[in-house]
């Protein structure tokens, strides 16, 4: 069929056929929580579509139950006009049957030499800021079953790096490059070797000068972020390190402990330090009312001062989804700068 320019046809399919065009001035701002995937593929592909992006995006949080970094959420191809300026769109098909209204959804959206490209070369197209700006936009066109898991498998990896990528993209602009509490960030760079960006609604909770310790925070839900250091270097084995780290949480905040439950330390690097990483979760102790939650840790050591510094947050916010403000939270503690 000739498409007509000035058809609406014309207007929402043009976009498409320029994927690695990054402009997107007058678009208005995706919509859409960060941690959500919306899916659109025909009812019959969903189980298999599901089966294999649960393959790609893997990562979980204890907090302490488990919580995935995305959630899957399937519509029907009817939808995509209304939900196609999503943040994080993925249009499926796991076959090219005439009757699969995903494989007809893909038909209309891409022009004739992208749609040959799909299915005679990559079956994969994955662009940006394509109908609103911060857009991951992807579209996966399998020609069956064996040839979708061969394609997930060779492109896992690439795939989750770039929704990492646009989170913390996405998230720096709303946590980050907004409004901040300048006064207490230019309080701490004046009176300490370090700064760090504190978020719009953050408090200064507990200083004490002389034991090296700071306590900010923000309510609803609880989300807190402690800082402390020392001479010397308490990095140099694991032993050492799990030790400091185990008895920290009581000697600090005094009332909150560490439970055995998930208690996991690995190596990482930490703004290009060595660091030991502590995940675990935290418990209240000798109180009426019991809480908990999930918290991490990094340890490192800056040779330069000969002091160890650690970094902790943690979060409060029963029976609600967690693994979102955990994820903020390690990218406000990664702005940390000596």
């Amino acid at each position: 069929m000739k498409k007509n320019k000035h058809s609406p046809f014309y207007i929402w399919i043009m976009p498409l056929a320029m994927f690695l065009i990054q402009g997107c001035d007058n678009k208005k701002a995706s919509l859409g929580a960060d941690n959500e995937i919306r899916v659109i593929c025909s009812k019959e592909d969903r189980d298999v579509v599901e089966k294999y992006l649960s393959l790609v995006f893997t990562d979980t949080i204890f907090t302490p139950e488990p919580e995935p970094y995305y959630y899957l959420k399937f519509s029907d191809p009817a939808t995509y006009n209304r939900l196609k300026t999503q943040a994080y769109i993925i249009i499926a098909s796991t076959n090219r049957n005439p009757d699969n209204s995903g494989y007809q959804l893909i038909k209309q959206i891409l022009p004739k030499y992208q749609l040959d490209e799909i299915q005679n070369d990559d079956p994969m197209i994955l662009g940006k800021n394509i109908f609103a700006k911060d857009q991951l936009f992807m579209i996966l066109n399998f020609e069956n079953e064996q040839k979708t898991n061969k394609l997930i498998q060779d492109k896992k990896g690439f795939i989750r790096q770039k929704y990492h990528d646009q989170f913390l993209a996405r998230q720096r602009k709303f946590i980050l490059d907004g409004f901040s509490n300048t006064k207490l960030e230019k309080d701490f760079s004046l009176k300490y070797d370090w700064s760090i960006k504190i978020p719009w609604g953050w408090e200064l909770i507990k200083e004490r000068p002389d034991s090296n310790f700071i306590w900010i925070g923000r309510e609803m839900p609880f989300q807190w972020i402690s800082i402390s250091w020392e001479s010397g270097n308490i990095t140099s084995n694991e032993l050492k390190a799990g030790k400091y780290l185990w008895s920290w949480l009581p000697k600090y905040y005094g009332y909150i402990q560490s439970s055995e439950h998930k208690f996991n330390l690995d190596k990482t690097n930490f703004n290009n330090n060595y660091a030991w990483r502590l995940k675990g979760v935290w418990e209240t102790k000798e109180l009426k009312e019991s809480k908990g939650g999930p918290f991490v840790s990094y340890l490192f050591y800056d040779e330069k001062n000969d002091l160890t510094y650690h970094i902790n947050y943690l979060v409060h916010y029963p029976g609600k989804d967690k693994s979102l403000y955990m994820r903020q939270l390690d990218l406000i503690v990664k702005s940390f700068k000596i």
